[in-house]
């Protein structure tokens, strides 16, 4: 299994590195390929990025400007977003951050805050930021990986027994990506109004998409913050962005 997974990354990096080639008159393809290439190379190395992902498909006017000459344009852009998927299968993430955004992060959490990761799949969030504690069960082993490898210590514990543990001893508890199977979130969120959290409950996903429950989104008291978001916008068909939630 682990010689066929790399065999895909291999081919994916191949990809990008023969797009980069093929276009390297079209500075915007040049860039989007070293962005990717960059990433990987980052995660490959257990390490966040310096580079931020922009937008991965190709304007429309890119496109048709350059048709005539490159017609081949046309199937770039499906390439480009297969990224996320080659992450998910090779280094089971799914939320792909960058060092930018996680120092935008610490320093909204603060040097001297606790943290609680819950569902930290492998934990590259609480990896990164000071004080903060790792939880996952791991139940989404064999959802296209089946290889967890955390980036650092993981207390093996579902959300919510994770939340009852720790809500009065963190400042903050981030929630990045949840499954849109089920309403654990929305457990979570019920257990802390229950329990008058003071703290800072940071959810990263895609209102009313591809993350999260239905009961989550229609109860979730939403506030977007610029700071959180100013180095997390959406790469891909993934509107996913970074709320504070009561």
């Amino acid at each position: 299994m682990a010689g066929e997974i790399t065999m895909v990354l291999d081919d994916y990096v191949k990809q990008v590195q023969e797009i980069r080639q093929s276009f390297l008159k079209l500075t915007p393809v040049v860039e989007k390929c070293d962005q990717i290439l960059t990433t990987i190379n980052a995660y490959q190395q257990q390490r966040l990025p310096q580079v931020e992902l922009t937008e991965l498909e190709l304007s429309t006017d890119l496109i048709f400007d350059n048709l005539i000459e490159y017609p081949q344009l046309m199937d770039v852009s499906p390439q480009f977003e297969n990224l996320r998927q080659v992450m998910i299968e090779n280094f089971g993430i799914w939320h792909i951050c960058n060092q930018l955004w996680i120092n935008d992060l610490q320093a909204f959490c603060g040097l001297d805050s606790y943290n609680l990761e819950i569902m930290a799949g492998n934990a590259v969030i609480s990896a990164n930021l000071k004080n903060t504690i790792a939880t996952d069960n791991l139940d989404w082993q064999g959802q296209d990986n089946d290889r967890p490898c955390p980036w650092t210590a993981l207390e093996k514990l579902d959300a919510v027994t994770a939340v009852q543990k720790y809500y009065s001893h963190v400042d903050n508890i981030i929630m990045a990506w949840a499954p849109d199977s089920g309403e654990v979130d929305w457990q979570v969120l019920h257990f802390l109004r229950q329990n008058y959290f003071q703290g800072n409950l940071i959810v990263i996903g895609e209102r009313n998409g591809a993350t999260n429950s239905t009961k989550f989104w229609q109860n979730a008291q939403l506030q977007l913050v610029d700071q959180l978001n100013q180095h997390h916008r959406p790469f891909d068909f993934i509107n996913d962005q970074v709320w504070l939630v009561k």
